[in-house]
């Protein structure tokens, strides 16, 4: 499924105790026993979206249309249109976790939507509805009541299904005689479209007001059941560069994860916590899978944390191991029967999605 557009028609290592199950950031997604989150494009997805989208285009495309009609679905989603694109409106990619494979994509530009496909080996997984659905949540946040697109063949059913409603029928001199036929289709969009998921959305803190929410949930969900004070934060505190995560949804923090670099190519964990009413939904593991993708590109060999007792499952089963290290006591949390473990994870470094060894 595609649309066509983008042509003129168209402290020491003292802890801040804070290992819990919990995690702010992306959109996250069962399908069959596949785990997958949803997330804003960035520019380290561009050569494997690129791929993807030819992939699918391949698959989906050569019965239907005419050769010069497929070339000029590839042109109009090249790496250059995608960088522009990503200049200029929303584009969302949904990432396996197992293995960071990019399994679909959609952009909003302005009120138009463009470019939503779903990798050949996901099909029929409602992949494609779970990326409409947050493009439609994106346009109501933004005041658009009406959106746009075009519908190709392959694809029409699958945006009648969703309440799109087909207008003109339109045909494309591609030339050397051939012809590419679509649709133009819009849909009126209610308050309760872009609702219907329940996937929240991973995201980097780059807000003042998101930085003050992200310390606020720390405290209410790790230190202040503890009887520790509002700012107990800032004891805990460690020197170095911070990589701040948030999930969102319905525009609330309801995750987030502190990581600190404390050595030029290592990162510790310091606080990862989810609101109790949105635990036990994947949330911690999305976040912490988000840091993983986030470290493997930027050349960070180790992610190490210092995990309460009670979470130290949680980060075993995200593929940390338990090491030999000294770690801290504090006579509040023994008293609340909370222990400290060191953990590391040591970081494989992300081939770009292009260069991965094709499936099937």
């Amino acid at each position: 499924m595609s649309s066509i557009k983008d042509q003129p028609e168209f402290a020491a290592r003292s802890t801040g105790y804070e290992a819990v199950e919990g995690v702010i950031m992306s959109i996250r997604i069962r399908r069959h026993d596949k785990t997958s989150i949803i997330r804003k494009f960035n520019m380290t997805d561009l050569h494997g979206l690129h791929r993807m989208i030819c992939e699918t285009i391949d698959a989906s495309y050569l019965q239907l249309y005419p050769p010069r009609a497929v070339a000029f679905f590839k042109e109009q989603h090249s790496e250059e249109k995608i960088a522009e694109r990503s200049a200029v409106g929303e584009i969302l990619v949904l990432i396996s976790e197992r293995d960071g494979s990019i399994m679909a994509t959609g952009a909003l530009i302005g009120s138009e939507i463009i470019g939503v496909f779903v990798c050949p080996d996901y099909h029929r997984q409602s992949y494609g509805k779970a990326i409409m659905t947050h493009l439609e949540r994106i346009a109501l946040e933004k005041g658009i009541s009406k959106l746009s697109l075009s519908i190709s063949l392959p694809s029409r059913q699958f945006y009648e299904r969703l309440g799109y409603k087909v207008l003109a029928e339109r045909v494309l001199d591609v030339g050397g005689g051939e012809f590419l036929k679509y649709w133009s289709g819009e849909k009126e969009l209610r308050p309760r479209d872009g609702q219907k998921s329940n996937m929240a959305t991973v995201e980097i803190v780059k807000t003042a007001d998101d930085t003050v929410a992200v310390d606020e949930l720390l405290w209410r969900v790790l230190w202040q059941p503890l009887g520790l004070p509002r700012n107990i934060r800032n004891k805990f505190s460690i020197d170095g560069k911070k990589i701040e995560l948030a999930v969102k949804e319905n525009g609330q923090i309801v995750g987030g994860l502190v990581a600190v670099w404390t050595a030029e190519n290592e990162i510790e964990l310091r606080h990862l916590a989810v609101d109790p009413s949105h635990q036990r939904k994947g949330i911690g593991h999305s976040l912490v899978t988000e840091l993983f993708r986030i470290v493997s590109v930027i050349l960070c060999h180790r992610i190490h944390t210092i995990a309460r007792n009670t979470s130290a499952d949680f980060f075993s089963g995200l593929g940390f191991r338990s090491v030999p290290d000294k770690t801290p006591e504090h006579p509040v949390f023994l008293n609340h029967g909370i222990t400290f473990e060191f953990m590391e994870r040591i970081v494989e470094q992300l081939l770009p999605t292009d260069a991965r060894p094709s499936r099937g």
